[in-house]
């Protein structure tokens, strides 16, 4: 790789760093030269390490002023080389003595991966290298240039705090060693040649600037990243940096001083608003007080922020030049801060500050005035950049450098948004990317044609996105869980005794992933414990609602279970439409492409709607999911991905909602019995780690992965679909085994097709938004990879189905289910036919190969034609070869290329005085002469045009491919449901054999009436997570449950030793039946259970500090929602019920729900306790009196101490032991022998 320190200081790349930063400079002036020092940049200071930096700081100085003519660039490396040289030689001697005095002294180092300052001691000094070896107080060693490093040297006597970071740092070796070796890293690309009229009238001048190729990519890198310390892992800024390692030398040659280190650790420009503040996207209640770090989002100010260098540069420039984004901000409509209907997204820019701006600056701050929410990636040639206060960001969370110049600067190549965007997006930032839409040379055609003044490129918003709506990048790749945008809107009727008011919720939830909405309303109680289900399942990054109109019970459930989503508060009406502005809205975007300008006509049908949608709009009361729908729309709308998702989206009922009938198909599973059960996520870290969910993950495509959360966390609710599901899994398990092995095999390293087909579907040709966009990145080729990785997964797709149906043609035993699902035309789509056409369009491989499609004879028969004509041409241009070979009677005539001239005819120098009049001499050799004819230019002439159409169907026929496989969509859809169906019914299959002990398939009864008791019978139960080798010794004890069903009662009250068991009991039967219901194994001898329609679960005490709720309150209100919402065909396990007060209050209130729930409700449950008063007084034959057992004898020092049997068994535990517990938990003996005392007296 060239070193940047033998550039010439007029090189391209540096000519072109001064044109973008003169872009954005106001002053008229040229631009200093780039070897010219910054001024403000802090100047090297002789030192130990550096001790020549006052001799290159001098000759630094002394070349401010070019020679007029100055040498050409070889030489100038030349002689720049030799004085380095001279400097380094003469300055030797002394920078190794000083260099070996500080071997033994104690110093930090910054780790920019980590944010993080390591502690170590310079161990040794190598003349050689000129490193110091540091040695770490975590053991590691590194060799250290000291004179490139941000490092400081510890005080005298300063004791170390060693980080236990190894690993991180090792991590970041390695990265930067991978990266190092990548070619990659040398493709990043200079900026572009397409600059602004107003930039090149800013710059210097040169006469040559703008028709130098910027060759000297690798050398971007190498300036941009200091080796070793970068987050190479990162791409970084193609722009060079003005904060450069005090040993690197600019592309001028001369010496920049290391500047400080950019501390933004508290900017939060642009970025996502608290939940209490935040009601639309970017839009701030004016009445709520912002914090600083609000504030600053909301003004578009972060400069208060800044500290060190960046402080000194920029810290005083909104003061001084962006006095209206201060005391004097208005919005777009001239409201200020404080006023009604004050909207800070917008900002109003005084005409005088518009008049002095250039062309460049005035369209920047055109769109940035619109959006002063959000972070603007301009699009300037090859690179996107980032300017004022968006810069901060840049450098904050990108990890880019700033740029020259008195103006905040930075920015990265084209290549690297996708990678941006995701880092940005997934830190709660909006970003809006700006694109160029016209060449160079288009914008001088534009302006001929037009006659304007216009002195920029035409550039239009393209894209907004958030964390919510990413469809590409790393994340989705590696994970497979989907990030749900949710818009929610209720209404709130008074009911008939006026007393109360019944609220119906309206719920719309879109992956933007997959294209898929879920669509739905229900009636929800005060608690919105409805509501809180969706939330706790569907766990949404973004929130969409109609901007104060929701109560404040619906505004405390959205705060109260979620984690931190961006809250978007829309205009009622105007923005989160009604039901019929929505409907309204929905079938323009199903009408076709000739009747979309007869609005009224298109308005007359619904057959051109997804069912759903037909359903919604047809059911007639269904107003608040289609508001919902409305919103979400709109919101799309805003993110310009409306038309991108919409016309080949997915539409899903929201379970239990009723909108197609109203029969109960699952069971509900509330927000309580989702977190405490933990289902799909942990209490301790929110992870998977000892869930159901990773129990029973074996899946091998991620779209089955979403697929087994959603059965998880709605359970069937219906004898006949269980059974077929246990059915299938029992075929996987048997005479199945083998064909559901080599299914796994076949889609193991399958991508997920889910979103990479959505992702096509988005390009349809339907969508124009981005057909004008210049790109310098090969985007078509990007795109065609992704073609064929969809044409070759849902080969592979359908080939595996297509194995695995055999069975049903080979095994009688195979369930109806199966058949179905697999038949093709039935469940499985008969694709066949679909896929064999495009292997008959193209070469799949060679397209790979080539980066473009070759169309294979009869695929286009334009294409064909155009062929056909060229081949026709060809063989014109032969035979006129034979007829020229006679007519000169030389066989050695033939045809030539030379450069850009083809076909000219090369004749021997002997036969020059012999050619035909009509001969045109074009260019000699020596023996030779080339001619060209008319009757040949005309050849030629055709050939061209013939070749320029061949090329211009060649460009176009990607898109006609992937628009004819679009045309598909509904097939393709439908291929991935039956895929992912089969992947979580073989998971099922396969998580059975890891149950520990023995595992069958439950018998479930359904009810048959009112007289009929419910029945949960177990014998020999497991647990169906925890194993063995998780309790760390000894084994799991299983035991045998029975509840409800003739001669047993319908409730346990269950009492035992503290840690005896008690409440792994109830979650064991909870799961248990949840497994059941799903319709997977469960780790019994045998079960016979009844259906369940709901299950409730109250453990654990906790609170909810930030919702005003205490531990007995929360415990009360989970408590009452069982009480209203249980029916006889319910579970409910109830732990420890009333210990959020006194013991006789907490009493009084179990016995009461208990006695409630036995003879009230009817249900089954289980209730565990530690008020030994009720289990004895309690007398009821309904209620058995159960208890986990243990042995007690005598300890140490005559205490007791209790061994755990962890068995059910009959009869009331006559205590707790809790004192075992305190022994347990490390308390002293003489405490522990007062504890005995006080409880044996009482």
């Amino acid at each position: 790789m060239a070193s940047r320190r033998a550039s010439n200081g007029r090189s391209p790349l540096v000519r072109k760093q001064s044109q973008i930063t003169a872009f954005f400079s106001s002053s008229s002036t040229p631009s200093p030269s780039p070897s010219t020092p910054n001024k403000g940049a802090s100047k090297p200071s002789p030192s130990p390490l550096n001790p020549s930096a006052a001799r290159r700081s001098t000759l630094a100085a002394a070349s401010l002023s070019p020679p007029k003519q100055p040498p050409p660039a070889a030489a100038q490396d030349e002689k720049r080389a030799k004085r380095d040289k001279k400097d380094r030689d003469a300055a030797a001697p002394v920078a190794a003595a000083a260099a070996a005095e500080v071997v033994g002294r104690r110093l930090r180092v910054y780790w920019p991966l980590d944010d993080a300052w390591y502690e170590g001691r310079v161990d040794a000094y190598d003349a050689g290298s000129r490193k110091h070896r540091v040695k770490y107080d975590d053991g590691e060693e590194e060799q250290v240039d000291l004179g490139k490093e941000r490092f400081e040297w510890a005080a005298t006597g300063e004791e170390s705090t060693p980080l236990p970071a190894r690993k991180l740092r090792r991590l970041r070796r390695m990265s930067d060693t991978a990266v190092a070796k990548s070619p990659g890293l040398a493709e990043d690309g200079g900026r572009d040649s397409t600059e602004d009229e107003d930039w090149k009238r800013d710059t210097v001048a040169d006469d040559d600037s703008e028709e130098v190729e910027l060759e000297d990519e690798e050398e971007v890198v190498a300036v941009r990243s200091r080796k070793g310390k970068t987050r190479h892992s990162l791409p970084v800024s193609g722009s060079t940096p003005s904060t450069l390692g005090s040993g690197l030398t600019s592309a001028s040659g001369s010496t920049i001083s290391k500047m400080k280190k950019v501390d933004v650790a508290s900017l939060d420009c642009a970025k996502k608003f608290s939940f209490e503040t935040v009601n639309t996207t970017g839009k701030v209640d004016p009445e709520v007080p912002l914090s600083c770090g609000r504030k600053e989002q909301a003004t578009g100010n972060a400069n208060t922020a800044l500290t060190g260098e960046a402080a000194e540069r920029f810290g005083q420039r909104d003061v001084e030049k962006f006095k209206f984004l201060g005391e004097g901000r208005k919005d777009a409509k001239g409201r200020r801060p404080g006023s009604p209907g004050y909207d800070p997204r917008t900002l109003l820019l005084p005409s005088q500050f518009l008049k002095s701006l250039t062309g460049g600056q005035r369209q920047w701050w055109e769109f940035k005035s619109q959006h002063m929410d959000k972070v603007l990636f301009f699009k300037m040639g090859k690179f996107y950049e980032l300017f004022e206060m968006d810069a901060h960001v840049g450098a904050k969370d990108l990890d880019l450098q700033y740029m020259k110049g008195e103006q905040p600067h930075c920015g990265f190549p084209e290549k690297n948004l996708s990678v941006n965007l995701e880092k940005l997006a997934k830190k709660g930032y909006r970003v809006l990317v700006v694109e160029q839409t016209e060449t160079p040379e288009q914008f001088e055609l534009r302006r001929k044609a037009m006659g304007i003044k216009d002195k920029v490129v035409r550039r239009e918003i393209c894209a907004m996105v958030t964390k919510g709506t990413l469809t590409e990048g790393e994340h989705l790749l590696a994970n497979p869980d989907p990030s749900y945008l949710l818009s929610v809107t209720e209404s709130l009727q008074q009911s008939s005794n006026k007393s109360q008011y019944t609220c119906i919720i309206g719920v719309c939830i879109v992956d933007v992933s997959t294209s898929k909405f879920i669509v739905g309303q229900f009636q929800d109680d005060p608690e919105r414990h409805g509501l809180c289900s969706i939330l706790s399942e569907m766990r949404p990054v973004e929130i969409i609602k109609p901007g104060k109109m929701l109560s404040p019970e619906t505004e405390k459930a959205l705060k109260n279970n979620t984690r931190e989503p961006l809250i978007n508060e829309l205009l009622p009406s105007t923005e989160f439409w009604d039901a019929e502005k929505t409907i309204n809205e929905i079938k323009k975007y199903y009408s076709s492409a000739d009747k979309q300008n007869n609005v009224d006509n298109v308005q007359d049908s619904l057959e051109s709607l997804p069912n759903l949608l037909s359903e919604l709009i047809g059911a007639g009361d269904k107003t608040y999911a289609l508001s919902a729908l409305g919103g979400s729309l709109f919101y799309l709308r805003q993110t310009l991905l409306d038309e991108k998702i919409v016309p080949c989206a997915e539409f899903e009922p929201l379970a239990c909602s009723g909108i197609i009938n109203n029969i109960r198909k699952h069971m509900i599973l509330d927000s309580a019995a989702l977190e405490n059960l933990e289902l799909l996520e942990n209490i301790r870290t929110g992870g998977v780690s000892g869930t159901l969910y990773a129990q029973l993950n074996h899946c091998v495509t991620g779209f089955g992965k979403r697929l087994l959360k959603r059965w998880i966390a709605r359970p069937l609710y219906d004898c006949r679909a269980i059974l077929q599901r246990q059915r299938a899994i029992a075929t996987f398990k048997g005479v199945g085994n083998n064909y559901a092995a080599q299914f796994r095999k076949d889609l193991c390293r399958l991508p997920d097709m889910e979103r990479l087909l959505a992702r096509l579907f988005s390009r349809c040709d339907g969508n124009k938004r981005s057909s004008s966009i210049v790109l310098y990145e090969d985007a078509s080729k990007r795109l065609l990879q992704q073609f064929t990785a969809a044409l070759r997964g849902c080969e592979q797709m359908f080939h595996a189905c297509s194995l695995i149906s055999t069975l049903i043609c080979t095994e009688d035993s195979v369930d109806s289910q199966l058949n179905d699902l697999l038949s093709p035309g039935k469940g499985l789509p008969n694709v066949s036919y679909i896929l064999d056409r495009f292997r008959d369009a193209f070469d799949w491989s060679e397209a790979d190969r080539n980066g473009r499609i070759i169309p294979l004879q009869g695929c286009d028969p334009e294409y064909d034609a155009t062929c056909n004509a060229i081949q026709e041409i060809e063989s014109s241009l032969k035979e006129y070869l034979k007829e020229q070979r006679k007519l000169l009677r030389c066989a050695s005539v033939t045809y030539v290329n030379v450069g850009k001239d083809m076909y000219l005819i090369e004749v021997p120098e002997s036969l020059g005085g012999s050619v035909p009049g009509n001969y045109q001499l074009q260019s000699t050799k020596k023996g030779s002469y080339r001619y060209w004819t008319p009757e040949l230019k005309e050849l030629i002439s055709e050939l061209s045009k013939a070749e320029a159409e061949k090329e211009s169907k060649l460009k176009g026929i990607l898109q006609n491919l992937i628009q004819l496989f679009v045309e598909h969509h509904s097939e393709w859809r439908q291929l991935v449901s039956v895929v992912a169906e089969l992947d979580v019914l073989i998971s099922l299959a396969i998580a059975s054999n890891y149950f520990e002990g023995p595992s069958c398939c439950p018998t479930i009864k359904e009810s048959n009436g009112s007289d009929d008791t419910p029945t949960f019978h177990a014998r020999n139960l497991g647990h169906p997570i925890l194993r063995s080798d998780s309790l760390g010794k000894g084994s799991f004890v299983p035991n045998d449950v029975k509840i409800g069903g003739p001669g047993n009662s319908s409730f346990i009250v269950l009492t035992g030793p503290n840690m005896g068991g008690k409440s792994t009991l109830l979650r064991q039967v909870c799961l248990t039946i949840i497994l059941a219901q799903i319709g997977a194994d469960v780790p019994a001898e045998n079960l016979e259970l009844s259906l369940v329609d709901r299950i409730f679960v109250r453990m654990g005490a906790r609170d909810h500090i930030m919702a005003g709720q205490s531990t007995f309150l929360v415990e009360l209100m989970e408590t009452a929602s069982v009480l209203s919402s249980a029916t006889k065909n319910s579970f409910v396990a109830l732990d420890e019920l009333g210990r959020g007060t006194s013991t006789s209050d907490g009493q009084a209130i179990a016995a009461s729900v208990l006695d409630y729930l036995v003879h009230q409700v009817q249900c089954l449950g289980l209730f565990s306790t530690h008020y030994h008063r009720l289990a004895v007084e309690h007398k009821d034959t309904k209620v058995s009196l159960c208890h986990m057992a243990c042995e007690v004898g005598k300890g140490e020092g005559g205490l007791e101490e209790v061994t755990f049997l962890y068995r059910l068994t009959a009869g009331a535990c006559p205590k707790s032991y809790g004192v075992n517990v305190a022994r347990l938990a490390g308390y002293f003996q003489a405490n522990m022998f007062i504890l005995s005392m006080y409880f044996a007296q009482n």
